[in-house]
């Protein structure tokens, strides 16, 4: 399929806008390929000065023709599914690294990765980033827990 694609102006200046100036990579690279296609540049050189695939650039001239600009906007849903699983992680960092069997008080990265099978394939700053997404944070105070035993205080003694 080597047919031109045929822009008004309007079409022509809302590509350049967004080739130039938009806060979002991928949609510039895009932007770019469908308005160079349009000046008559084929498929292949696009891909070769832009450094993609030639079907790349011809998936993002259909879907523009299709939608326009809104098809250079990932869609929710796509893209890799997250590996880390949330239960799996939160259960063990709620819990003592002692209670798995790893000879430390607190968790570290590479200890964490050992215990969480989800964590398994990830490097430390990988760890680091699926921790931070699923909303914990280093050094987080945990709340303390006391004895359920109505006489603690007096057991524990003066502090």
């Amino acid at each position: 399929m080597t047919t031109k694609l045929c822009l008004t102006e309007e079409q022509e200046r809302e590509l350049l806008n967004l080739a130039g100036h938009s806060k979002v990579a991928h949609i510039r690279l895009k932007a770019r390929a469908v308005y160079d296609v349009s000046r008559g540049m084929s498929r292949d050189r696009v891909a070769q000065a832009l450094g993609v695939e030639r079907r790349s650039v011809g998936g993002w001239v259909r879907r523009y023709r299709q939608e326009g600009a809104s098809a250079f906007i990932i869609k929710k849903g796509r893209g890799r599914k997250a590996q880390v699983k949330a239960e799996e992680v939160a259960e063990c960092l709620r819990q003592a690294p002692r209670n798995f069997g790893v000879a430390r008080t607190r968790w570290t990265l590479s200890a964490l990765r050992d215990v969480a099978p989800s964590l398994g394939g990830l490097t430390e700053s990988g760890i680091w980033r699926a921790l931070r997404r699923l909303g914990f944070r280093y050094k987080r105070g945990q709340p303390v827990v006391h004895s359920p035993d109505s006489e603690y205080g007096e057991k524990r003694g003066p502090l």
